[in-house]
C-alpha cells in the first residue's frame, strides 16, 4: 500500500534521533532498568490508557455537572437581571412621576395665584359695598335734613303769612271768592 505522502527527508528524525538517545542512554546505563523503572513504565502505560477509555466518559459527566450548575447559576442571574430591569423600569416611572410632579406644582401653584385673585376681588367688592352703603347713608341723612328744613320753613312761612293776614283783609277776601263762585254758579 503507498502512502499518500510520500516520506521526506526530516520527518521521520525526531523519532530516531529520540529512539537513539534512549537506546544510548540505556546502553552506557544512564537510565537502569530495574523494577522501579520498570513499574513507573508500567504505570504510566496504565494510567495512560484508562486516562483514554474513562476520560470521554468522566469529562462527559463533569461537564453535565458543571452544566447543571452553570443553569442554576444562569437562572439565578436571570431572575436578578429581570429584577434589576423592573427596578429599572420602577426609576424611569418614578422620574416620569417627578417630572409631570413638576407640573403639577406649577398647575396648583396657578391654582393659588387664581385664589388669591379670587379672595382679592371678594374683598374688593366687599370694601365697595359697604362704602356704597355709607354713602347711600350719608345722601339719605343730607335728603332727610333737607326735608326737615323745608318743611320747617314752609311751616314758618305759612305761619308768618298766616299771622300776616288781618281780619279786614280775611273778610275782603272772602267775599270775593263768593263773588267768584257766584259767577260760575248757574243762575
Amino acid at each position: 500500500k503507498e502512502s499518500k505522502r510520500a516520506l521526506t527527508a526530516g520527518q521521520t528524525v525526531a523519532a530516531v534521533l529520540g529512539s537513539g538517545l534512549l537506546l544510548t542512554a540505556i546502553s552506557k546505563e544512564m537510565i537502569v532498568l530495574d523494577a522501579d523503572v520498570l513499574a513507573g513504565t508500567f504505570l504510566f502505560g496504565c494510567t495512560y490508557a484508562i486516562g483514554k477509555k474513562v476520560g470521554p466518559i468522566v469529562t462527559q459527566s463533569l461537564d453535565k455537572y458543571t452544566s447543571n450548575i452553570e443553569s442554576t447559576m444562569s437562572e439565578g442571574k436571570q431572575l436578578q437581571i429581570q429584577a434589576y430591569d423592573e427596578a429599572i423600569v420602577e426609576e424611569k416611572a418614578a422620574a416620569a412621576s417627578l417630572k409631570i410632579a413638576g407640573d403639577i406644582f406649577d398647575i396648583k401653584r396657578e391654582l393659588v395665584q387664581i385664589e388669591l385673585e379670587a379672595e382679592y376681588r371678594r374683598r374688593v367688592k366687599s370694601v365697595h359695598t359697604e362704602v356704597k352703603k355709607r354713602l347711600d347713608y350719608q345722601v339719605e341723612l343730607e335728603n332727610t335734613k333737607k326735608a326737615f328744613i323745608r318743611d320747617h320753613i314752609v311751616a314758618w312761612l305759612e305761619s308768618e303769612v298766616i299771622a300776616s293776614i288781618t281780619s279786614e283783609q280775611e273778610e275782603a277776601n272772602i267775599n270775593q271768592c263768593i263773588a267768584s263762585l257766584s259767577l260760575l254758579a248757574p243762575q
